[in-house]
């Protein structure tokens, strides 16, 4: 058995917290999964067998035989074991979905030891798909639509508890325990909020119209979506999933890719030396309609039987993703003591989304503003 770690550090340098439980070690993790009966007893002693350490968050261990692999997660705060009971709470409850197709396959949890395990997906994320073949862009764009409308049209709760708003569309109202988890930098975009009417009330309105009607992941974003070769897209990191408004699933997909036109060029700069910056801009807000179009169309035909978007049910879906836009800012300061300039930018963006709708529709998802209002 091969053993790695995330960082290629040496096991004696690793530091993980266990919230009074023995850490998971890695022949402990394979234990596990033979004790499941996901892994052949022939396979352990078997030098193809790896076990790589990913752990951030939590414990992660991720194990793998050839084509096989599973993910092995221990929870190492309070925090992380709460969000690792929630995750095991959500796949249990879609295993009898139409959604489950797109879940990874879930072997166990055990509550005494904080343990979940599932499968470990091999596939590609959406910016990786959209690097390497673009021809499948569209085709990719349309199944992570379906998919989405899927889940969302599961009927009632599952028995799981309804999400609250986010605390991130109360920023402009921060609490004494929330300004304590902020970096200098995303208190300077906080500040940023509070001095902008427009956001502000972006954000206020946004919270008021949260509704808990529909199963969502609730934390969907590119990193947490992984396409098989086979074409068909898996959700994964469902720690935050449960009953929740859909317009934030559905906005948080269009705003990432607004993210992705400002912050990471690789994803659409054409390559060619002697293209200007304008030709540039214009071919990423051009990637951003070739992902708009066939999601939306896909998500509104499985969802509500219908290519009009207006029968889909998502009023105000410009306000939503420039809320989103927010969120990402924020997020992308956590760690920074100074805001980098695309933090600013996304900052601006939003407000502009939330000024003019009718205008973001079209020009960044070639949307007409009946098209994205009830």
């Amino acid at each position: 058995m091969k053993v790695t770690t995330r960082q290629d550090r040496p096991m004696a340098e690793k530091t993980v917290l266990t919230a009074g439980l023995p850490i998971l070690e890695e022949v402990a993790a394979v234990r596990r999964l033979l004790s499941c009966g996901v892994l052949r007893p022939e396979y352990a002693t078997d030098p193809r067998l790896t076990v790589t350490d990913e752990s951030r968050r939590c414990r992660c261990l991720i194990v793998r035989f050839e084509s096989e692999g599973w993910v092995v997660k221990q929870g190492t705060t309070a925090e992380s074991r709460d969000s690792l009971r929630q995750e095991a709470a959500v796949y249990q409850a879609l295993q009898t979905t139409a959604f489950t197709q797109h879940l990874p396959g879930f072997s166990d949890y055990d509550e005494d030891d904080g343990l979940l395990v599932t499968e470990y997906v091999v596939g590609d994320s959406p910016r990786e798909v959209d690097l390497e073949d673009r021809q499948r862009h569209a085709v990719i764009a349309a199944g992570i639509g379906a998919a989405l409308a899927r889940l969302h049209r599961t009927e009632g709760d599952l028995g799981l508890p309804a999400k609250p708003p986010p605390p991130i569309l109360r920023c402009g109202h921060p609490t004494f325990d929330s300004v304590e988890f902020h970096s200098p930098s995303s208190l300077e975009i906080i500040r940023t909020v509070q001095s902008s009417e427009a956001l502000m009330r972006l954000l206020d309105r946004v919270h008021g119209q949260w509704t808990s009607e529909a199963m969502t992941h609730n934390d969907l974003r590119g990193d947490n979506i992984l396409v098989r070769d086979s074409g068909k897209p898996v959700f994964i990191d469902w720690e935050m999933g449960g009953p929740g408004d859909r317009r934030w699933d559905v906005a948080g997909l269009l705003a990432e890719r607004v993210v992705w036109w400002l912050t990471d060029p690789d994803c659409w700069v054409p390559w060619n030396a002697q293209a200007m910056a304008g030709e540039a801009a214009v071919a990423g807000m051009r990637s951003i309609r070739e992902f708009a179009h066939p999601f939306l169309g896909s998500y509104v035909a499985t969802f509500a039987g219908t290519f009009d978007l207006a029968h889909a049910g998502l009023p105000n879906l410009m306000d939503w993703c420039a809320a989103r836009l927010v969120h990402f800012a924020i997020e992308n300061t956590h760690q920074l003591s100074v805001p980098l300039a695309t933090a600013r930018q996304l900052m601006q963006m939003a407000a502009n989304f939330a000024m003019s709708p009718d205008a973001a529709a079209r020009a960044f998802f070639g949307l007409a503003l009946t098209d994205v209002h009830d």
